[in-house]
């Protein structure tokens, strides 16, 4: 049979190349998906933002008041509970006391809250469940789903003709990744 006559078939050695070829992708994927980082936050990195954004929710709330008592940290967000295979938790508590008016009502707390922390990437919780009474509680809690962060804020006073309020901020973080 004339060569130009024969059915073309690939060679051993072209199709033996192939294969090789394949697996040395697949090869180079595998490793690259086993070396790459994690993905999600670091509970180190979203504790700093958690302590930094209830900071400034409360110096906000402090200047809209014109409180003359200072904000009061608690917890401050640094130290790490461990949750187990390589992840840890952060919590963050602080208050302030301000002088209240006759005008003043508790709306503040779910009005104002939300709409400042938007911009920080918040959003109200709506699957949490504030236990509220409108003269003497009012909570708001938000959630950023980014960075793993809860944050509830709470005004509390005495009763409907309380002359003060406790304003408190308390947050913490999932259970996220320590490395």
């Amino acid at each position: 049979m004339p060569v130009s006559a024969r059915p073309h078939h690939p060679s051993r050695g072209a199709v033996w190349t192939s294969a090789c070829a394949v697996g040395a992708v697949v090869l180079a994927l595998t490793a690259t998906a086993c070396s790459s980082s994690p993905s999600g936050p670091k509970a180190a990195d979203s504790a700093a933002k958690m302590s930094a954004d209830a900071k400034w929710l409360a110096q906000k709330e402090r200047s809209s008041n014109k409180a003359t008592t200072p904000f009061t940290v608690t917890q401050d967000g640094t130290k790490a509970v461990s949750c187990g295979h390589g992840k840890a938790s952060y919590t963050f508590a602080g208050q302030q006391t301000f002088t209240i008016g006759p005008v003043h009502t508790y709306l503040d707390v779910t009005t104002v809250v939300d709409a400042w922390m938007k911009d920080r990437g918040y959003s109200i919780d709506f699957d949490a469940k504030p236990k509220n009474d409108y003269y003497t509680r009012n909570s708001q809690i938000l959630v950023n789903k980014k960075s793993g962060i809860h944050l509830t804020v709470t005004a509390t006073a005495s009763g409907e003709h309380a002359t003060t309020e406790v304003w408190s901020v308390s947050g913490h973080t999932e259970c996220l990744r320590t490395g």
